[in-house]
């Protein structure tokens, strides 16, 4: 069943949604999709495919949050690979996306040109929102610098290295497991200028490594998401697999003790 985000209570849809439902998808009468406001989802069947209007059917509005805020910031890099980027944090459940120019970022937008920039990136973020069946679409801020992230307040800022004395990610994660929210930042391809690193680490990040291998720019926001991702769910199972096991003996001090009142009563 195909998503898209409405744009008021009303449930309008974009030109484009409506362009998509019509031509692209080529739908019919009876068809349902799903339709997202203010984090409720309505289930709609299409009564008239000319005006694309529909009725709702049924909503519902899912009882689940997030238990940590991820935000990415990264350096600016050519279209295709940004267009990538943008794509895939969004399908790893990112929450806010911040792009920097730093010394070695290879593409320098002019101010003219940062609006009409900015528009293309919401749209690429709605789309990949509602290919994964997001409710809530990321927020994309302008683009900033390194002060403006020193600036920013987060439990935990991680800084991706590509130094060869930094931890992995995995081994620095387990220290930071109480922090709900989170700023990761990747560099430029080549990575940070050695006074951009130095600037942020004294301004209280983290530097991280996320392996033996050099990634690309566009690579290793998805990569490091994804072992984050990955390490704070292994920890969720890990407690409810202890909290488990603690009931479990309570039970059973609770049965002994009053098996062995039985056994000093007979």
């Amino acid at each position: 069943m195909q998503q898209y985000f409405a744009k008021n209570k009303n449930l309008e849809l974009e030109d484009s949604d409506y362009h998509h439902i019509k031509n692209v998808m080529k739908m019919k009468c009876g068809d349902l999709i799903k339709v997202v406001f203010d984090d409720t989802i309505y289930t709609c069947k299409l009564n008239n495919i000319n005006d694309v209007s529909f009725d709702i059917v049924n909503n519902i509005k899912p009882d689940y949050r997030a238990s940590r805020q991820i935000d990415v910031a990264f350096s600016l890099i050519k279209e295709q690979k940004l267009n990538y980027l943008l794509q895939k944090t969004t399908e790893l459940g990112v929450n806010e996306i911040i792009p920097i120019e730093t010394k070695r970022s290879v593409v320098k937008i002019e101010d003219k040109k940062r609006s009409s920039k900015i528009e293309r990136w919401k749209k690429i973020l709605k789309e990949a929102s509602e290919q994964s069946f997001r409710t809530k679409i990321p927020k994309i801020h302008d683009i900033s610098n390194l002060k403006d992230l020193v600036n920013m307040d987060y439990d935990l800022k991680l800084l991706c290295s590509l130094n060869k004395n930094t931890k992995n990610i995995k081994k620095v994660l387990p220290k930071f497991d109480n922090c709900v929210k989170i700023l990761l930042v990747v560099g430029p391809e080549g990575g940070f200028d050695f006074s951009e690193e130095e600037y942020l680490l004294s301004n209280g990040f983290v530097s991280v490594s996320l392996g033996n291998t050099v990634l690309r720019a566009e690579t290793a926001p998805v990569v490091a998401l994804s072992m984050i991702n990955y390490e704070f769910m292994r920890w969720v199972v890990w407690k409810i697999y202890l909290r488990q096991r603690l009931i479990l003996l309570i039970i059973f001090i609770i049965i002994w003790h009053y098996l062995g009142k039985w056994f000093l009563l007979s």
